[in-house]
């Protein structure tokens, strides 16, 4: 004969129960939402719980990368012209220049598969100049950039790289964030084959100080040419052109 159950634990397992029911809706409430907006943004073969990925699976590592290479050339050819390439360690975001159009894939390191997503474009002009050469993506490139992060400071991860060229000047390069346990929100800038990865600042300024200084220069080498003119008009013409 089985022992009944006391009554204040038979209660709370009802309470238990009754809990749980809601959550579950809940949870599969909102799943099927976020479900219904990756459709309807137009991405294609999500796997479940992309982000839990194992270490030997991360884009970071460089077959993972080639894979992902692999795989964008299977939808979208040999030579693709890139806008933009963003890579976190679960999933490689690729933009590419179609025509006047910019066209969207998602490689997902968990189950190893490609899928499109809509790229909208803001405002009306071209993006003729925007792209940058496939074979920017060299062998590696990823590891590369993740191994100088650690040399700068082995306490710091890579969250995510993105390279496109800047929309003043149109400069390409690498932006690769990182964080630790006790920062956040540390930038590096590397050149688009991954050397010379600095501080995002320190680049910036050491760029700054260059034009500043070949500016400085140009108009100095003019100012001698006109003081050497003497006042012919011709000879003033040709510094000036």
């Amino acid at each position: 004969m089985r022992t009944p159950l006391p009554r204040r634990i038979l209660i709370a397992l009802i309470g238990l129960a009754v809990f749980a029911v809601p959550a579950l809706l809940i949870k599969g409430v909102v799943g099927g939402k976020i479900d219904d907006a990756n459709k309807a943004a137009g991405f294609q073969n999500i796997p479940a719980n992309a982000i839990d990925i194992d270490d030997s699976q991360s884009l970071y590592r460089a077959e993972n990368f080639d894979a992902a290479l692999t795989a964008l050339e299977e939808k979208a050819g040999d030579n693709p012209e890139l806008l933009k390439v963003g890579v976190q360690p679960y999933m490689v975001e690729f933009q590419i220049k179609d025509g006047e159009r910019a066209k969207g894939y998602r490689y997902y390191a968990k189950n190893a598969e490609m899928g499109e997503f809509k790229v909208k474009v803001i405002g009306s002009g071209s993006l003729e100049g925007s792209q940058f050469a496939y074979e920017t993506m060299s062998e590696g490139i990823t590891e590369r950039l993740t191994a100088q992060v650690v040399k700068q400071d082995g306490d710091l991860r890579v969250t995510n790289m993105t390279i496109e060229r800047a929309i003043i000047g149109g400069d390409l390069a690498w932006s690769v964030n990182t964080e630790s346990d006790d920062r956040t929100g540390i930038v590096f800038q590397a050149d688009p084959d991954g050397s010379g990865l600095a501080d995002a600042t320190e680049r910036a300024l050491d760029r700054s100080g260059a034009e500043s200084g070949s500016a400085t220069k140009d108009a100095l080498s003019q100012a001698d040419c006109l003081q050497e003119a003497g006042g012919e008009v011709a000879e003033v013409q040709a510094c000036v052109e």
